[in-house]
């Protein structure tokens, strides 16, 4: 009897991360299908002001884009991998864009200095 399990083309194939078009608004529940994270959830993240819709709610619902999918991932990473509650969340995401923003001025000074 062999300990070996054949592997068959399913078990083989590797996991692709879906990769949201910037060029598209998805509803909430589309976006809680691409987080996969329940909808009351986001709207609890809007409401702690951890992540924007890019369409007025009051104007035919909540939409995200490919960016707000990306912190509404980075958001349920912190909160169920790390343990971070929302007003920690929402420093982290503010400290990272600081940092980002900074990375920019820096590259954007050493290409002026290289001139």
């Amino acid at each position: 009897m062999s300990t070996m399990h054949e592997l068959t083309p399913a078990t083989t194939r590797a996991l692709q991360l879906f990769e949201p078009d910037p060029r598209t608004a998805y509803t909430i529940e589309m976006t809680a299908q691409l987080v996969d994270v329940p909808r009351h959830s986001i709207l609890l993240y809007c409401k702690h002001g951890l992540v924007s819709p890019v369409v007025d709610p009051a104007c035919g619902g909540y939409f995200f884009n490919d960016e707000a999918i990306r912190v509404l991932r980075r958001v349920e990473y912190l909160r169920t991998s790390c343990g971070v509650n929302l007003a920690g969340i929402k420093m982290i995401l503010e400290l990272m864009n600081k940092v980002e923003r900074l990375e920019s001025e820096v590259s954007f000074l050493r290409q002026i200095a290289a001139l």
